[in-house]
């Protein structure tokens, strides 16, 4: 019996440092459990401040591309209107430089007829020369009056060429404050 209690003292006296140092671990030993929850709570806390600051930052990235893509489609289609608009002016400017060289040269012939017309010896030929002066009085008149038509015409275009640069200056404008609004980041 004395060697069975020797042996048990034995097995007892090897497994109390055994058992002592498997209770104890690294992470018990750091800091006490009531202060980990708290610092865990706090680390993720900052971690979804941060997220969602991240969050924002990319919806107002977002943002300002699509205002960018926005702004830069009506730049181009500004641009395109412009061209349009100086075209057709030209155009009708090329119309009305036309139309002046026909007017004056109907203003030459008219003051012909008109100066011819007196020199007639019979009556025939001189209703026939006054007949032939006012059909050309109406057709000077028509000729004139479409020459107006057509410096209105250019008219209206260089006043809505004016208007679409104003736009597309406006338009210019508002992609610079948007350049400068992002290379303030």
């Amino acid at each position: 019996m004395k060697s069975i209690r020797a042996t048990a003292l034995v097995l007892v006296a090897a497994a109390i440092p055994l058992v002592s140092l498997s209770s104890w671990s690294p992470a018990l030993a750091q800091e006490p459990a009531t202060q980990r929850p708290a610092a865990a709570d706090a680390a993720v806390t900052a971690l979804v401040a941060e997220v969602r600051a991240l969050r924002a930052d990319l919806a107002q990235a977002s943002q300002r591309s699509m205002r960018a893509q926005v702004l830069l489609g009506r730049l181009q289609m500004q641009e395109q209107r412009l061209a349009y608009l100086d075209r057709q002016r030209s155009e009708a400017a090329a119309r009305v430089v036309e139309a002046s060289r026909a007017t004056a040269g109907m203003a030459a012939q008219l003051d012909q007829v008109d100066s011819g017309c007196g020199a007639p010896v019979n009556a025939q030929q001189r209703r026939d020369c006054e007949l032939a002066a006012t059909q050309f009085k109406r057709q000077f008149g028509t000729q004139q009056a479409f020459e107006q038509q057509l410096r209105s015409q250019e008219n209206d275009l260089a006043n809505a060429l004016a208007q679409e640069q104003a736009r597309w200056s406006d338009v210019n404008s508002r992609l610079d404050d948007l350049e400068r609004t992002l290379n303030a980041r």
